[in-house]
């Protein structure tokens, strides 16, 4: 299984209310679009009692393998969920890992 991660930063103009709604009601809608896709779960940091979160969420998804992730991201789904991100104006930093369950 293949894994893409993105850790995310809004802008500081940005609310997290505004976060999760711009997240969950507008760009997880392409996204949920890519072909391929076995799972998509988005995260938002919670703090902690002593420290600012350095980032604010993040987002799986979960591929076959990578070609399959290889395929998503050819597709025009991709080219439509970056234009709404960089219109966002949040911040992404992308890992592409291949996952390994221990428990």
């Amino acid at each position: 299984m293949i894994k893409w991660v993105g850790i995310a930063t809004k802008p500081s103009t940005m609310s997290m209310d505004e976060l999760k709604k711009w997240w969950l009601e507008i760009h997880a809608q392409n996204v949920k679009k890519l072909p391929g896709l076995r799972k998509y779960i988005v995260s938002f940091s919670v703090g902690s009692p002593d420290e600012v979160p350095r980032y604010d969420g993040i987002a799986e998804l979960w591929f076959d393998d990578m070609t399959a992730l290889q395929k998503a991201m050819e597709s025009p789904v991709v080219a439509e969920a970056m234009k709404d991100l960089q219109s966002s104006k949040v911040d992404f930093i992308h890992l592409f890992t291949e996952e390994h369950t221990i428990t």
